[in-house]
């Protein structure tokens, strides 16, 4: 029997997917799995529906408007198993996910586990999984956080998600858990999970570019004296001066 794996999610006022999500959750949730469910102070407080309401595998926690950083963490501190995975309220796991991310951090306990997901372009794929080193996100992230799969210990050993940020804190942790965590980020070919990229209703469409910019660059910033140098720094390098060659333009 693979490990078992306790799925996490946050929330704040995504009432319109958690009938979707809830019947999601409950095919996808094997015997020996958990969920833990956050209310991030959603304007009306989450309850559980009806599919998941009786279901003794699933939690739900009402900290209260703390912040999507400290929600997941308190969703990692309080799961009852040591294998993390994640899931936006607005994104679906397909079938197999749970397992194919156990079985493989079973044999790679120190790694960040991605997979694809349906909406991404095909690609040639050789192997079952592909690394992926940390100075790959200068030039941009190619990771779903909403497929990430890992163990306890790595979030404890790059101290858990930011509170201090606005937004791209995935990012954040991904470096962190890289370059100070000593973890591996490993993406997996399975096509495992559906993303909603419709930006009337996705939450993260709605962060201000400005400010996503900003923050990006001073999280890009906070760990560049970290990352061994590679051709991914040299292609980000000239992309930015390209960035900046267009914008003085226009």
């Amino acid at each position: 029997m693979n490990n078992p794996i306790t799925l996490i999610t946050t929330v704040r006022n995504g009432d319109i997917f958690l009938d979707r999500f809830a019947k999601n959750i409950k095919a996808s949730l094997r015997p020996q799995d958990r969920a833990i469910i956050v209310d991030d102070g959603s304007d009306r407080s989450v309850s559980l529906p009806a599919p998941l309401r009786n279901d003794d595998r699933v939690t739900l926690l009402i900290p209260g408007p703390v912040g999507r950083g400290a929600a997941l963490n308190l969703a990692i501190e309080n799961a009852p198993t040591d294998l993390i995975a994640i899931q936006d309220i607005d994104d679906l796991s397909l079938p197999g996910r749970l397992e194919h991310q156990s079985e493989f951090q079973s044999h790679n306990q120190d790694a960040l586990i991605f997979t694809r997901a349906t909406s991404d372009p095909w690609r040639p794929c050789f192997g079952r999984s592909r690394k992926i080193p940390a100075a790959r996100l200068y030039l941009g992230n190619p990771l779903h956080h909403s497929s990430l799969a890992l163990h306890r210990d790595v979030w404890r050993r790059a101290g858990g998600y930011p509170t201090d940020i606005p937004c791209c804190i995935d990012l954040e942790f991904y470096l962190r858990a890289c370059l100070v965590g000593g973890a591996s980020i490993w993406r997996l070919n399975d096509v495992l999970i559906e993303r909603n990229l419709d930006p009337k209703t996705r939450h993260f469409a709605g962060i201000p570019a400005k400010t996503y910019h900003i923050t990006r660059q001073q999280v890009l910033d906070r760990y560049h004296a970290r990352v061994s140098q590679s051709y991914w720094l040299a292609f980000a390098k000239i992309r930015n001066i390209l960035a900046g060659r267009k914008d003085h333009a226009s």
